[in-house]
């Protein structure tokens, strides 16, 4: 077997499309595995309501997203028997034609450990409301690190093909809430390369159920930010091998990767603090004193222009 999708599951709303999604794919030579993460809700009624000998459905015995997501995810790809596996998600959906995209790709550059679909961004009533850049169909680590900088990918999870065995020994990066956990792995896991498709293949649902558009996470934000930053420039990256990858390699630099995570402390977390929390300023330990002080009076004059 080639491909595992390994899908854990917790809300119903969406399961059944996207189940559909994947057993709609062209390329039948693939398993389903679906992971009901304690639900209260009965998924396994909407499981039992396909005739597929390619599903398999399990249940944890008590909640793991709820508390440690990254956590359930690793839990979950334990189960995969395909030489390369697929994290999908209770709610996104995928196009027929993706994994017949993602094999081609497979077989033309059998040595990279990841490949990625390009995204299309969904609203709960399946209308478009974005769509992903186009990258080049190969890169290298270094050039996937300086495009993830430029902000020209989306960032998610589902559209990732991982080398089963590979993901499985490295296993997916511990942040809080899984905040950051997405972009650290894969840029790592980047180490052989990445394949990309130039279609959009992957539809990214946001939702009032994503984790992502929680603004009370503040906290937790700050602190996966951190962490985040860190581990991007603590990767060992390959030398660069012509012109190109020695641009992406001096552009990805600390002096260039503080620029972004002084706009993400900001933008992804600072900003939603209540007034009585401005003190968590302190909490974004990466930023430089001058820094530091420049975001508390942005912080302040955002919340009095905002009265």
């Amino acid at each position: 077997m080639l491909i595992s999708f390994v899908l854990p599951a917790y809300k119903r709303q969406f399961l059944a499309s996207a189940i559909q999604s994947i057993l709609d794919q062209e390329y039948r030579d693939f398993e389903l595995i679906i992971i009901d993460d304690h639900s209260p809700e009965d998924l396994k009624g909407i499981v039992d309501g396909f005739d597929d000998s390619r599903i398999q459905y399990f249940r944890n015995e008590k909640n793991i997203g709820g508390t440690d997501l990254v956590g359930q995810w690793n839990k979950c790809i334990q189960y995969a028997k395909g030489e390369y596996l697929v994290l999908a998600a209770d709610d996104d959906l995928y196009t027929p034609n993706f994994l017949t995209e993602i094999v081609r790709l497979i077989n033309k550059y059998p040595t990279v450990d990841l490949l990625r679909a390009r995204v299309e961004l969904i609203n709960e009533s399946d209308e478009i409301i974005g769509i992903d850049n186009v990258m080049p169909e190969y890169m290298s680590q270094i050039e996937f690190t300086y495009n993830w900088l430029r902000g020209i990918p989306f960032v998610c999870i589902g559209n990732y093909v991982f080398k089963t065995k590979v993901i499985q020994e490295k296993l997916f990066d511990q942040l809080p809430f899984a905040f950051g956990s997405d972009i650290t792995s894969v840029l790592k896991m980047a180490a052989n390369g990445l394949a990309n498709t130039s279609e959009m293949l992957f539809k990214f649902r946001i939702s009032r159920f994503h984790l992502s558009s929680d603004t009370s996470k503040y906290e937790h934000k700050i602190e996966a930010i951190s962490k985040l930053y860190k581990m991007v420039d603590q990767i060992d990256y390959p030398a660069p091998q012509n012109p190109v990858q020695e641009y992406c390699y001096h552009e990805i630099q600390w002096e260039h990767l503080y620029q972004k995570c002084v706009y993400d402390y900001y933008n992804v977390a600072v900003k939603y603090l209540p007034f009585r929390k401005m003190g968590l300023i302190n909490s974004c330990v990466l930023l430089k004193p001058k820094d530091k002080y420049m975001m508390y009076a942005r912080f302040v004059m955002d919340k009095i222009l905002k009265r």
